[in-house]
């Protein structure tokens, strides 16, 4: 995290936030989606003490620094599902990111995040999902690398995300900080790399034409 925070203030990064995450386990990647119905995948009572303690003394490093940190709740972790979420804001003071991808994935619904975090959100990243797939992921048992090979993230306003309505809501809250495109496209050894570039494009031309 020092070093990280090294290489920020190196680069005269002072905007930069420091987006803290959980590592997750072998046992959470391998069953993406399935923590909002099966609690036993989560950590216990000394698990979560543990990863609240971290991320306190991650945020406190950080502050100090002069940098706002924010956490990923993300797919493959253990902060994953909405209960999760709730839990780590419960026990931390830390911002969070919204992921309108990992939310949805993680059982999620990222217009109800916004109303009901709202004051904990400093930091947005945009994405969709395929519902379909995400269904085919968790009916297989398949694991989270499965997951992004199968698509389950995909070009903004070609999944399940009601993303519209949820800029709608973005815009009423008021919110005026980051906001980070994504598609976690995961390229195979045969894959084109200017494929994802030419998607990041249509990406922006769809909120340019469809958010404003």
């Amino acid at each position: 995290m020092a070093r990280t925070l090294d290489l920020f203030e190196a680069a005269d990064g002072r905007e930069a936030h420091a987006v803290l995450a959980d590592e997750g386990s072998a046992e959470r990647l391998a069953n993406p989606g399935r923590a909002i119905d099966d609690t036993s995948l989560g950590l216990d009572a000394d698990g979560w003490r543990r990863l609240a303690d971290g991320v306190t003394r991650a945020a406190e490093l950080a502050r100090d620094r002069g940098f706002a940190p924010s956490f990923h709740s993300h797919a493959g972790s253990y902060v994953e599902a909405p209960w999760e979420i709730e839990r780590l804001l419960e026990m931390t003071d830390v911002g969070l990111v919204l992921d309108t991808g990992h939310l949805a994935l993680g059982g999620g619904d990222p217009k109800q995040a916004l109303a009901d975090w709202r004051s904990r959100i400093d930091h947005v990243h945009v994405k969709d999902v395929r519902t379909e797939v995400l269904r085919g992921v968790i009916a297989d048992r398949a694991d989270m690398p499965e997951a992004w090979r199968r698509g389950i993230f995909c070009e903004l306003g070609t999944g399940d995300v009601d993303l519209p309505s949820f800029f709608a809501a973005l815009d009423e809250s008021e919110y005026s900080g980051w906001l980070v495109i994504e598609q976690d496209w995961v390229p195979g050894p045969e894959d084109d790399v200017t494929v994802a570039a030419e998607a990041q494009a249509r990406n922006r031309r769809w909120l340019a034409e469809h958010i404003g």
